[in-house]
């Protein structure tokens, strides 16, 4: 008996129940194409891993780190800690100085749960207009500049309180300079206080290299 085709690829032999037609060429191809992109996208992540790696390494051995000094205040009580990796850059052809850390979740109290956060900890990103002329005029001179500058922390950007001085670096007639600065901000002003107390933050970078870029 031949089976007789109805409308959508649907065949019925006879009395016996009605049951959709397989295109069986097309569904091994549809399982083969399955498998390569289950192959080749196992193999794009291993890539991107591999490509994320070497970016870290090579961000470290294109600019120059420092140590910075975090003090947390808080009425007569204060707590320092050295945090490694902070990164000073000056983009050529800009008058708009980067500071970038990273701060562990563990310095910050018990405010974050670190099971489910971000194990690399907060990123802490500084943006700080320079005058270029100006810095070059005081290289020597020990001044110190006071300015305000937006940083932008725990999904947060607000303006806070910078000093700064710049240091001959011995390239000056390159434009190069280091630089000493001291941030300060509240606690509170970036949800970093579980209570709302006057918990203080100060960062201080010496004598670091400004990365021109």
């Amino acid at each position: 008996m031949k089976p007789e085709v109805l409308n959508d690829g649907f065949c019925q032999f006879g009395d016996w129940p009605i049951f959709q037609l397989i295109d069986v060429s097309s569904f091994i191809f549809q399982k083969k194409a399955m498998n390569k992109m289950i192959k080749y996208g196992a193999t794009l992540l291993l890539i991107l891993s591999i490509n994320k790696s070497l970016n870290a390494q090579e961000y470290y051995s294109i600019y120059k780190t420092f140590d910075a000094v975090m003090l947390q205040t808080q009425g007569n009580h204060t707590i320092e800690q050295i945090l490694n990796g902070a990164t000073i850059i000056l983009p050529n052809n800009s008058n708009k100085l980067n500071v970038l850390l990273n701060i562990p979740y563990s310095s910050i109290d018990n405010k974050f749960d670190t099971d489910s956060a971000d194990v690399t900890g907060l990123l802490f990103s500084l943006a700080i207009d320079i005058d270029r002329i100006e810095i070059q005029e005081n290289l020597t001179s020990s001044k110190t500049f006071i300015t305000h500058g937006l940083l932008s922390l725990n999904g947060i950007t607000k303006s806070v309180m910078v000093s700064y001085m710049p240091i001959a670096s011995g390239t000056e007639e390159d434009g190069n300079f280091n630089i000493s600065m001291v941030i300060q901000f509240n606690a509170v002003d970036f949800n970093l206080d579980i209570l709302n107390s006057s918990r203080q933050f100060q960062f201080e970078i010496e004598n670091a290299k400004v990365n021109r870029v």
